[in-house]
């Protein structure tokens, strides 16, 4: 007895394959003009300004170089986001104590057009300072300010900018390393502070890509 058995055939379409490649492609391509993200890199001076502690002992951190990273997002004339920064000095009366800062602020700026492909921009920032010494314990402080700089566009992903970053740590006796001996220039107690303020200006060259 004969018995027929249908035969089932699977077919891509190459045709098919490509506008489903296109429709993706799409799809990610508006997701990120949307999103409007970007990431800068920089690096730069650091100057600092110099502490007294609660016995009157001067501190003067020497200047010293930094690098940076920032991501933001992106809505028309605005930005938000997030700024990480880098930087290793050390005390001008004692060359070998190191201090490390690494600074974590959330940042938020507006942008204003000044020319033909030129840019300017200010914000504020407010995080923290992690404190690193390799003569005492490490600790974190709060940090706040204020920023600003100019970007040139080469086009609508790619700038360079120049910025410059006001950056005020606020230090006080609430610290891991404070104590209450006597100190002098030697001592590792001369980061006992009394609610001071280390002021730090960052001057930053950059580039950022949008995506």
């Amino acid at each position: 007895m004969f018995q027929y058995y249908p035969i089932i055939t699977v077919t891509t379409s190459t045709d098919t394959m490509k506008k489903a490649l296109s429709c993706l492609s799409f799809l990610f391509a508006s997701y990120g003009a949307s999103a409007d993200y970007s990431v800068s890199l920089y690096t730069g001076k650091s100057f600092n300004q110099s502490l007294e502690t609660e016995n009157g002992l001067a501190i003067e951190l020497d200047d010293s170089n930094h690098v940076a990273f920032s991501i933001d997002r992106n809505l028309d004339s605005a930005r938000y986001g997030f700024y990480f920064s880098k930087t290793e000095s050390n005390l001008l009366s004692s060359p070998n104590k190191d201090v490390k800062m690494q600074y974590a602020l959330f940042q938020s700026a507006i942008e204003v057009s000044l020319a033909n492909r030129v840019n300017g921009y200010v914000g504020a920032q407010v995080g923290a300072n992690h404190v690193k010494t390799n003569f005492t314990s490490s600790d974190t402080f709060f940090a706040s300010g204020l920023y600003g700089g100019f970007e040139y566009l080469f086009n609508d992903q790619t700038r360079i900018l120049f910025e410059t970053r006001w950056i005020a740590t606020i230090v006080n006796n609430a610290s891991n390393v404070s104590c209450t001996l006597p100190t002098d220039e030697d001592d590792q107690c001369l980061w006992h502070f009394d609610g001071d303020v280390l002021n730090q200006f960052q001057t930053s060259l950059g580039f950022t890509y949008r995506f």
